[in-house]
């Protein structure tokens, strides 16, 4: 792989890795890394470009904070028709603005941002205004739902993350209301429900990634691209197995279904993301899964009737000889695949 100035950031910490870890194994000379290193350094534009890129998302937060800000601090000053309006006019200049800008223009899928939040405080402030009883997961639910044409108007990630979070949100809350407890850190440690809630949970997460890895394949220019959104998925149902084998584990009678379920939610996390769809930080994330669950379970037959000092040291030998051996194993995955990408014209 040639390297030149206009290196992507990604390709660039690849080659940049390579060439000091072929200069750590002595393959290369200090004399020959010199040039091919130098052409990895970002250029002053690839600065601006990022400055840029940097600005453009914090003023688009601050905006959209403001506009919350502004409607919390002046609510009993604001007639309903006065919010209602003042939202939606700030939507529709968004709105115009996005369609005024050239398309992929920065500046345009930041506003078409800023609309897609700004469509959420729409909907809480019809919802405050007018008490019909409904639940805050309608309201995530449908601020998910509003927000997918703003993200295929936009066709950039960034836009589909945030669908992806309050999708989710909106699920966490519609399982506490579904077996009614009072809020979300119940469902999340009462053990009354928690496995049935992860259970189904990890099933939506899981169907979330397989979508997500099918529309980037098939549909990249829809904004289905890089490795954020998925990772955000692989992280979630790292969690809701790790929870699920945890639930398993110290419930008063051992569940082997369950504990099975979550060691091949993961074996197959860890598959994937080594054979077909490469991301190492997902990788790290199912070690680290799988040493918790490891570790709790030997824990659980040491303590199991007494606890002694001798048990202590050996959950924490087992614990730096797993974690270790997982570091290992990734270093040895993540050269593989940096030789695999150099190799390509």
């Amino acid at each position: 792989m040639q390297v030149t100035s206009t290196v992507a950031n990604g390709e660039r910490r690849a080659i940049r890795r390579a060439l000091a870890d072929w200069r750590a194994c002595g393959r290369l000379a200090a004399a020959a890394i010199a040039a091919p290193w130098a052409r990895t350094e970002p250029a002053a534009a690839d600065w601006r470009r990022w400055l840029d890129q940097a600005l453009m998302a914090l003023g688009t937060a601050l905006l959209c904070a403001g506009v919350i800000v502004f409607f919390a601090f002046n609510w009993q000053d604001l007639h309903k028709f006065s919010k209602f309006g003042l939202l939606a006019a700030a939507i529709t200049v968004l709105a115009a603005f996005a369609w005024l800008r050239p398309a992929a223009d920065a500046a345009g899928r930041a506003a078409l941002g800023g609309a897609q939040v700004l469509a959420g405080v729409l909907l809480a402030v019809i919802g405050q205004t007018y008490q019909t009883g409904a639940d805050a997961w309608q309201l995530f639910a449908l601020w998910a739902l509003l927000a997918v044409p703003w993200a295929l108007a936009a066709r950039a990630a960034p836009h589909w993350w945030l669908v992806l979070v309050v999708g989710n949100v909106a699920l966490l809350r519609y399982f506490s209301i579904r077996f009614g407890m009072a809020g979300l850190f119940a469902l999340l440690f009462d053990s009354r429900y928690l496995r049935t809630a992860t259970l189904a949970l990890l099933g939506a997460v899981m169907l979330q990634l397989a979508l997500w890895h099918l529309l980037a394949a098939r549909a990249p220019g829809l904004g289905f691209r890089g490795q954020t959104g998925s990772r955000l998925l692989a992280a979630l149902a790292c969690v809701q197995a790790g929870s699920l084998g945890l639930t398993s584990l110290f419930d008063s009678r051992f569940d082997a279904a369950s504990f099975a379920l979550a060691v091949a939610v993961l074996a197959g996390l860890a598959w994937w993301y080594r054979q077909r769809a490469f991301d190492i930080v997902v990788l790290s994330l199912t070690c680290l899964t799988g040493i918790v669950l490891v570790v709790a379970g030997l824990g659980k037959l040491l303590f199991e009737g007494k606890g002694d000092f001798g048990a202590f040291l050996l959950l924490g030998l087992v614990t730096i000889g797993l974690a270790a051996g997982a570091a290992a194993w990734l270093m040895r995955a993540y050269r593989a695949q940096l030789r695999v990408q150099l190799e390509q014209p």
